[in-house]
């Protein structure tokens, strides 16, 4: 597992795990692998995606299977609310919502809002 750029450069792997296991004939195995947030996060930048690159090996036969999967972290949204009617002229209050997924606070943050009739406008610390 490793952090992929915007620009489709790979970060070095952070985590490795090897596993072996044998499959009865018409069966199926599953391997599960949780990453946490605080294991990829020193890793990721804001653009960044994880790539998990998984590799088989058939010691029957010799083959050698492989497969990528590309994981886009997404950000969360900001959501938008008028809390009266939007009248030409008239003040309209906003009520904007953010949510933190994450397990840590945020610290350092600034809201900013930008539009026609908006003078001067002035960033919002949270």
């Amino acid at each position: 597992l490793c952090s992929i750029r915007y620009t489709g450069v790979a970060g070095a792997a952070f985590r490795q795990e090897q596993h072996r296991r044998t499959v009865p004939p018409g069966q199926e195995e599953t391997v599960t692998m949780t990453v946490t947030y605080t294991e990829y996060q020193p890793h990721v930048g804001d653009q960044d995606a994880l790539k998990l690159t998984v590799a088989a090996a058939i010691q029957e036969t010799g083959q050698v299977l492989a497969k990528e999967l590309r994981v886009r972290l997404h950000t969360p949204e900001l959501t938008l609310t008028l809390l009266g009617p939007a009248v030409v002229g008239q003040e309209v209050p906003v009520q904007v919502v953010f949510q933190n997924p994450l397990p840590e606070p945020l610290t350092g943050a600034s809201l900013r809002m930008e539009g026609a009739g908006i003078a001067c406008p002035k960033p919002v610390s949270l």
